[in-house]
């Protein structure tokens, strides 16, 4: 079976910025000098030993101001199929100028603006909220970090998303924070929070990022939350995920995916299909539609 990639990053150091990725800047993460290297296409297909048939580029910092730079380098030096997150500001007066200057790369598929801690303020606040409108408006989708066991965070998410239904939201990491919390009472918020999400039809859930909360996860970790998800969210809401080349701190990218096919090898055939390849491409409108 092949792969379809919905969230991995590209770093080209010498054309640009990738604040966060230079050692004076947070994150002041000590395996931070591993990640902090040209990664192209050319890496992808090597490591995937050519399973990967195309990919979501989620924006990783190249010109935050200028966010079609990245979108421009994309372009030039991408063969596979892709679409592209660009970044976004919400917070920007500018920034419903910026989506529509960002609509003239047929590539461009969704935002992001990573939410975090800061999720409750932005969320509630009346710019991001028309700036989020215009994105629905534009039918780009928006792609949301945040941690899913913040309570206020996820009411404010769905405050937003009762109030623009067409908006297409995508979570990324799985609520960013889940094996890293091991209290009861934060597994039972996650729980109760990825149950109402699943009930939005707009929502998908990308299932990656797990080195974000733990260097070295273990497989066990990783198969109960892909499990809850299962019990909860209904498969065409879900799609695995690598955080190329993040991932890499833990293992591989090709031994990743290969722990994926393991996961879901027990599901039907269409249902795995869809987990590791084909809910990304119609997520992410691979084909236009």
């Amino acid at each position: 079976m092949t792969w379809f990639d919905p969230h991995l990053h590209f770093f080209a150091l010498q054309q640009g910025d990738y604040d966060w990725l230079k050692p004076d800047n947070p994150p002041f993460w000590p395996d931070k000098p591993r990640i902090a290297c040209n990664t192209t296409e050319r890496h992808l297909m090597t490591q995937s030993q050519g399973k990967v048939e195309g990919f979501v580029h989620i924006e990783a910092g190249y010109n935050n101001r200028l966010p079609w730079r990245e979108i421009e380098y994309l372009d030039r030096h991408c063969s596979l199929p892709f679409k592209a997150v660009a970044c976004i500001d919400l917070t920007d007066p500018q920034a419903c100028s910026t989506v529509d200057n960002l609509l003239r790369w047929r590539s461009v598929t969704g935002l992001r603006h990573i939410l975090g801690d800061e999720a409750t303020t932005l969320l509630t606040t009346p710019r991001v909220k028309h700036c989020l409108a215009h994105i629905s408006h534009r039918q780009l989708s928006f792609d949301a970090q945040l941690d899913l066991t913040d309570s206020t965070a996820v009411t404010a998410l769905l405050n937003v998303i009762s109030a623009l239904p067409q908006l297409k939201v995508m979570i990324n990491h799985t609520g960013a924070s889940f094996l890293a919390a091991r209290s009861a009472k934060k597994k039972h918020l996650w729980l109760r929070h990825i149950q109402l999400l699943s009930e939005c039809p707009g929502v998908a859930m990308k299932m990656s990022g797990w080195e974000m909360a733990s260097r070295d996860w273990r497989w066990q970790e990783v198969a109960r939350v892909c499990d809850a998800l299962f019990e909860r969210v209904p498969y065409h809401q879900l799609m695995f995920a690598s955080n190329f080349p993040l991932c890499g701190w833990r293992l591989p990218y090709l031994a990743l995916w290969q722990g994926y096919e393991k996961l879901v090898a027990q599901l039907p055939k269409k249902v795995q299909r869809g987990l590791l390849h084909e809910n990304a491409t119609q997520w992410y409108r691979l084909n236009g539609k």
